[in-house]
């Protein structure tokens, strides 16, 4: 094991630049946003969705609104959870799974086609 010794000044200098650093990470983290309401076409182009596809996720209950004077609002915050909420989860037993399917459709459809002549 090797001993490094660093004079004070030097020492001090870094952890002001690791502190910076943390800083910036967490500021990268920053959840300031999700509180800032969007309105339907702002959330449209967001989502890049039509106003339809939003008003059945609306009826649907997929996303949280607001409703003021006939305008609906949305959060970034709801938008995410959201998003979160229908994201899908892979494993790589689902792939090869869904790979499988996919074989045996093609498989059966190839054979059906050919039984035809």
């Amino acid at each position: 094991m090797n001993i490094i010794t660093v004079d004070e000044e030097v020492w001090k200098h870094l952890n002001e630049r690791l502190k910076a650093i943390s800083e910036y990470i967490l500021k990268l983290e920053d959840t300031s946003y999700d509180s800032l309401w969007l309105n339907n076409h702002e959330v449209c182009q967001y989502l890049h969705i039509s106003e339809k596809t939003l008003w059945r996720m609306r009826t649907n209950g997929q996303i949280a609104f607001s409703k003021m004077y006939g305008q609906y609002y949305y959060t970034i915050g709801a938008i995410k959870e959201m998003l979160n909420a229908n994201a899908v989860q892979t494993t790589d037993e689902y792939v090869e799974q869904l790979m499988a399917k996919g074989k045996s459709y093609i498989e059966k459809g190839r054979k059906l086609k050919s039984g035809n002549h």
